[in-house]
């Protein structure tokens, strides 16, 4: 069993949730009601559907007319996607409660989830009645506005949460990030330094003053700020990230690659690290050893596929030309919606110039690819060095209303088309029409 799930919860929760699971297998389970509220809400909060049901359902055997009950009964049809059916419950709560804000918020949720914005934020702020949680609340509300392109509101209740709580993430974050997205990365500058220097313990402070400065490229303020919040908490993983990415940026490898390392011990994701410095190493052409750390993170985890497909380029660039290819084998087999990973093993195969299997893998794929015209461009050239000149004006002509447009790009890609006057005379002939393919130009 993974404790870390009860890092953020206290030790009397652990004990009750493990408790409540020992029971539940051996049968006979008896909590009083209060119990079961922490029980299932400690399930909801961590997005455990098949606890969350155990608890209500038990709670319902036990405590059949508790509206408590009730209410977490509503948070499971919620998450289930059961909405109507949530709705009608917290509306018949509603009614017999009418100054229930625990029932206010789960209105609010559920609206939220239901992409009733205006619904939602009139809860909201019901729930606001009571004081509790309001960083919280108002950076929900933030969240809603900004759904709802009100991003001045949405600026507004950001601040609201942070000046109640100068350590609020997610509302910190947001409104960095909002104010990013206007061009006002300055004013982002000047309102998280200041907020640093009045509350110079708020390590999200810190790590959002780092995401501008890197915004802005001042890569070494930056990492002064990551380091600032990784002393408030040594186990911030997220500022570890944010220093290597900077340390990368101002070409100290070493030093990124200790940032990541250094989040080893803290990290609930070690595979996602090794990859990252797995591609540290790659992105300075030294293939040996990003091999190395992409095979560490396999050993962890070996469902990774980005750690597959750039194992399979490594081994590329090394020359060992049948791993790759079984490497990028491994990455369609495991996320075949990706293009990137039929296209890496496309190439390999054009570059090796075996055309044929590069054939047999694009007809194969090109009709469910996001980018059709990325296969298509290739199948083109596999056709033309294969002879295949019957298939490859057919797809042509094929692609001419949605990709038309884009034709005469296939000179730069294979500069042999424009030694071939059939082609090129295709091409200069084509008139294109007005289709979707505009969106191209």
């Amino acid at each position: 069993m993974n404790l870390d799930r009860f890092k953020n919860f206290e030790q009397d929760v652990r004990e009750l949730v493990l408790d409540f699971e020992k029971q539940r297998e051996s049968g006979g389970a008896y909590f009083d009601v209060e119990q079961i509220e922490v029980i299932a809400d400690y399930y909801l909060e961590v997005y455990d559907v098949e606890g969350l049901e155990s608890a209500v359902l038990l709670g319902e055997q036990l405590f059949p007319t508790s509206n408590e009950i009730r209410l977490r009964r509503a948070h499971l049809l919620g998450i289930q996607g059961q909405y109507p059916q949530a709705l009608a419950i917290l509306k018949r709560l509603e009614r017999t409660e009418p100054d229930n804000t625990d029932v206010f918020y789960a209105l609010a949720t559920l609206y939220s989830l239901t992409n009733q914005g205006d619904k939602a934020i009139s809860y909201y702020l019901k729930t606001a009645s009571d004081g509790y949680q309001l960083d919280m609340v108002y950076g929900n509300i933030g969240d809603e506005y900004y759904r709802l392109g009100k991003t001045n509101e949405a600026i507004s209740y950001y601040r609201k949460s942070i000046a109640i709580n100068p350590d609020e993430s997610r509302s910190l974050y947001n409104l960095a990030c909002l104010w990013d997205h206007q061009g006002f990365d300055h004013k982002a500058q000047a309102f998280f330094s200041q907020l640093v220097a009045d509350h110079p313990f708020s390590k999200n402070g810190w790590y959002c003053l780092g995401i501008v400065y890197s915004w802005l490229s001042l890569f070494e303020k930056a990492t002064d700020a990551f380091e600032y919040a990784i002393a408030i908490d040594k186990t911030f993983v997220q500022a570890y990230l944010g220093l290597s990415e900077c340390h990368n940026h101002l070409g100290n490898t070493a030093r990124a690659v200790q940032a990541l390392r250094d989040s080893l011990d803290y990290t609930s994701d070690r595979p996602h690290i090794l990859y990252l410095i797995g591609h540290i190493y790659l992105q300075q052409c030294n293939y040996h050893t990003a091999s190395t750390y992409y095979h560490d993170a396999l050993k962890e985890d070996p469902s990774y596929s980005s750690a597959w497909d750039d194992l399979g380029y490594c081994s590329e660039m090394l020359g060992y030309i049948d791993e790759a290819a079984g490497y990028y084998r491994r990455a369609i087999d495991l996320e075949p919606d990706n293009d990137i990973h039929w296209l890496r093993l496309v190439r390999l195969y054009v570059r090796t110039q075996r055309y044929a299997e590069a054939c047999a893998l694009l007809e194969s794929s090109r009709a469910d690819a996001t980018d059709r015209f990325a296969f298509d461009t290739n199948l083109l050239y596999c056709y033309y060095k294969l002879g295949h000149r019957n298939r490859l004006f057919a797809l042509l002509r094929e692609d001419a209303v949605e990709f038309g447009s884009l034709y005469p790009s296939l000179y730069s890609y294979y500069p042999e088309f424009s030694n071939d006057i059939e082609i090129v005379n295709y091409i200069n002939s084509f008139k294109k029409p007005n289709t979707k393919s505009d969106a191209y130009e």
